[in-house]
C-alpha cells in the first residue's frame, strides 16, 4: 500500500508530517511527496534541522527564504512553483539574505554538503496559509541521524512544529542485532539510557527496538513509569498522531522481527507499519498493524425462530459462544459481543469463555436493539476503544463460519484492504464485514437491517472479496434452516 493511504491521510485536508529517528526518514518523506503529486495534491517538504544538498535535488523545485524576517517566505513564489511541479522544497541559510521578493530565492545552486531547515514558527506560518495556496501536504523532517539505522533523541532534537498532525518516528530493521554502541547506533548513550542498559556489548533486540520507536514520544511504557529520570525531548503535539515506521522489512527474517515489534506495539494499543520505503518498490509500506476488534451481533429477538437462536446449541455449545470463540480465534485484539433482547441470557452463556478470554471479550448491551442490525452497530461503534484501526462484524447465527475465515479478512486489512467481505458466487454478502477505521462515522449512521452490508455495496470496487461456500455465511433464520442445518451436520 502506499504511505499516504497507511497513514490516513484525507485528501481534502492539510496533513503535516513530521518523520523523526533513523533508517529512512529522507526515502519516506520523498516518497510521500511522490505520492501526493501523483494523485493531484500539492505538497511542500521541509526539514526543521537540515538536510543534504545531494537529497534536496530529489525535489522538482527549491525554495530558500530568510526566517529571520517577518515575510520569511515568498508566497507568490511558492505559488509559482507549486502550480507548475507540484512540489516544492524550503529550507533556509540563516544569516544570509537572499535576493527575490519576501527575502527567498528559488531553484538556488546547491553548493555546499547541508543546508538548514526552518524554524518550527515558520512552518507553523506556512501551515496557515496552505488552504489559499491549496496546499494538502506538508511533509516535514524533523531530525538528523547520520545515516545510522538507529538513534535517541537529544535536548535539542527533534524538532516538531505544533501544527503536526502525525509524527511517525521511523527505524531501520537493519539495526537489529547491532551492538549498543558506536557506529551502529547514534547517541548510543542516549540509547542505552532510554533502555536503562549499561552493556555497550548488548545487541539491539526487537523489544528494544520497539521502546525505541514510541517512549520518547509518548507511546508505549513511559520512561517516568519505570523511575527513568532522564530528560524527554521532541514532544508530541496534541492531538497529533503517533505512527512508527519499521523501515527495511525487504527481506522475510526481517518482516518476522518486525511483525514480533508491531504486536509488541498493538499490546500496548499502538499502530505501526512495516515498510520498505526507499527500495524502489511499488509498495511503500507491506503491513499496517493496529488494535482490531471483532463484533459479534446477537441482540435480535429471533421472530422467525421462535426461540432465542443465540441459545440454540450446535455440537454441544450455545451458537452465541460459538460466534464469540471463533471471533476470539481470528486474531482481533479483542471480541465485543452486543446484546439485547435476551441479553441476560446471552451474558449467562458466555460466562466461562469471558473467564477464558483473559479480558479479551467484553458483552455491551444495547438497549434499543428494536432498532435492528443497524442499532446494534452503532452501538458497537460507539464502544469500540479508542486505539481502534478495524472492526470486523460477524452474525451470531452462521454456525459453519471458520475462524480460518475471519483471519484471512484481517490479513487483507493488513495489507491495505479498508474494506472486506465475503461473496458467495461473486455477490458481495454482509456478514461477515470488515472496515478501517476510516469509515467508522459512516457506521454510525447507518440504518435499518442492513447493518454495514449497504456500505460494503456502495463502495464494492474498494472491497477485498474473498470467496466462500455458501454453507460457510449460511444464517439460521427459520426452524427449518435451523433442522437442515442439523442435518447436515
Amino acid at each position: 500500500m502506499q504511505l499516504h493511504h497507511a497513514l490516513r491521510l484525507a485528501p481534502d485536508e492539510l496533513s503535516v508530517v513530521t518523520l523523526v529517528g533513523a533508517g529512512g526518514k529522507t526515502s519516506a518523506l520523498f516518497r510521500l511527496a511522490e505520492e501526493a503529486v501523483g494523485g493531484g495534491r500539492r505538497v511542500v517538504t521541509t526539514t526543521t534541522t537540515h538536510i543534504f544538498a545531494a537529497q534536496a535535488e530529489q525535489a522538482p523545485a527549491r525554495l530558500e527564504v530568510t526566517p529571520d524576517r517577518p515575510d520569511a517566505v515568498d508566497w507568490a513564489a511558492l505559488e509559482a512553483q507549486l502550480a507548475r511541479h507540484g512540489h516544492c522544497l524550503i529550507w533556509s541559510q540563516p544569516g544570509v539574505r537572499s535576493a527575490g521578493a519576501g527575502g527567498g530565492s528559488t531553484n538556488p545552486t546547491l553548493t555546499g554538503s547541508k543546508r538548514q531547515g526552518l524554524p518550527p514558527l515558520v512552518v507553523d506560518a506556512l501551515a496557515a496559509r496552505a488552504g489559499d495556496l491549496g496546499i494538502s501536504l506538508i511533509a516535514i523532517e524533523g531530525d538528523g541521524s547520520r545515516r545510522r539505522p538507529v538513534k535517541a533523541p537529544a535536548s535539542h532534537e527533534p524538532v516538531i512544529p505544533d501544527c503536526t498532525t502525525h509524527l511517525v518516528p521511523v527505524a531501520g530493521l537493519d539495526g537489529l542485532g547491532l551492538p549498543l554502541d558506536e557506529p551502529y547506533m547514534h547517541r548510543p548513550e542516549r540509547v542505552r539510557a532510554l533502555l536503562q542498559e549499561e552493556d555497550v556489548s548488548t545487541r539491539l533486540t526487537p523489544r528494544m527496538l520497539g521502546r525505541l520507536l514510541v517512549e520518547p514520544y509518548g507511546g508505549g511504557e513511559r520512561g517516568e513509569e519505570r523511575g527513568e529520570r532522564e530528560p524527554r525531548s521532541g514532544a508530541r503535539p496534541a492531538g497529533a498522531r503517533l505512527v512508527p515506521l519499521l523501515n527495511k522489512a525487504e527481506s522475510a527474517p526481517r518482516l518476522a522481527a518486525a511483525r514480533l515489534i508491531a504486536q509488541q506495539l498493538v499490546r500496548q494499543s499502538q499502530a505501526a507499519l512495516i515498510g520498505t520505503v526507499g527500495t524502489g518498490s511499488r509498495t511503500a509500506v507491506r503491513e499496517r498493524w493496529g488494535a482490531t476488534t471483532a463484533v459479534v451481533l446477537a441482540a435480535g429477538k429471533s421472530r422467525r425462530m421462535g426461540e432465542p437462536k443465540q441459545l440454540l446449541r450446535w455440537q454441544g455449545e450455545p451458537l452465541v459462544t460459538r460466534a464469540a470463540r471463533i471471533a476470539l480465534e481470528s486474531g482481533a485484539s479483542e471480541t465485543v459481543v452486543i446484546t439485547g433482547a435476551v441479553g441476560e441470557q446471552v451474558e449467562a452463556a458466555l460466562a466461562p469463555l469471558r473467564e477464558m478470554g483473559r479480558g479479551r471479550l467484553r458483552v455491551v448491551h444495547n438497549p434499543a436493539w428494536q432498532d435492528g442490525q443497524a442499532g446494534s452497530v452503532r452501538a458497537a461503534v460507539e464502544a469500540l476503544p479508542a486505539a481502534c484501526e478495524a472492526v470486523l462484524f460477524l452474525p451470531v447465527d452462521q454456525p459453519r463460519l471458520p475462524a480460518g475465515l475471519l483471519r484471512r479478512l484481517w490479513q487483507a486489512w493488513r495489507g491495505g484492504s479498508d474494506l472486506g467481505a465475503v461473496t458467495v458466487d461473486g455477490a458481495i454478502r454482509g456478514a461477515p464485514g470488515l472496515f478501517d477505521r476510516r469509515f467508522f462515522g459512516q457506521l454510525r449512521q447507518v440504518q435499518g437491517d442492513g447493518g454495514g452490508g449497504r456500505l460494503l455495496r456502495r463502495y464494492a470496487a474498494e472491497v477485498s472479496a474473498i470467496e466462500a461456500p455458501v454453507e460457510w455465511v449460511a444464517d439460521v433464520d427459520t426452524p427449518e434452516d435451523w433442522r437442515a442445518a442439523v442435518d447436515r451436520g
